[in-house]
This record gives C-alpha cells, structure tokens and sequence, in this order.
C-alpha cells in the first residue's frame, strides 16, 4: 500500500479536524473544499483502477483520474447528503465523517486491478 492511499484515507480526518478552527479562518474553507472535491472520488478511483498509476503514467492517465476523481467525488457528496437529508438527519459534521469513513475504507481496501 502506497503512500497516496494513507493520505488520501487520512485526508477526511484532517478535514473533520480543520472544523476545530474558527469559522472565518481560510485554511477551514479550504481543507475541507479540496477534500470534498477530490478525495473521496481519487480513494474509489484508486480502488477500482482499470491498471496500476505508476510514476511514469502520461498526462492523459493524469487527466483521467482527475476527472474521474473529481466526478465521483461530487457524485458520492451527493448521495450522501442527500440520505442523510431524507433521515433527517443532516448537519455538515456528520455529512464530513460519513465521508471520511467511506473514503478511508475506500482508499485502503485491497486494490482491484483491471488489466486492460
């Protein structure tokens, strides 16, 4: 397991830290922005990976996951406001830990390689 997996399975945690600062400090805004919009779609990415991103991938395959990353991400902060919305349970804190849980437990299971 790579180092990019533990940091992006940790990223949800510093963000549910970061929101012990206070409300007008600009570094909450935007630990917390830049994980909702990458992290929990790079940690399902990196799990169901069509083949293995090595350093010597070109800008293309670069491009791919950052698209891909950022769709998902957006998609899976969706869904789980909206389920939490329907429960009638929502608050922003517990919208952040659901995702820190779902992309932890994305980012470190066992990577399902695609070869294609």
């Amino acid at each position: 397991m790579n180092g990019l997996r533990w940091t992006v399975a940790a990223s949800g945690w510093v963000a549910l830290a970061a929101t012990a600062l206070p409300a007008e400090f600009p570094l909450r805004v935007l630990v917390t922005v830049v994980f909702l919009l990458t992290c929990p779609g790079l940690a399902v990415t990196l799990a169901f990976a069509r083949k293995s991103f090595a350093s010597d991938a070109g800008r293309a395959a670069v491009l791919e996951v950052t698209v891909l990353a950022g769709a998902l991400s957006l998609s899976i902060s969706a869904l789980v406001a909206e389920a939490l919305f329907l429960t009638e349970v929502f608050t922003p804190t517990r919208a952040l830990i659901t995702l820190a849980v779902i992309t932890s437990a994305a980012a470190l299971a066992p990577s399902t390689v695609i070869n294609s």
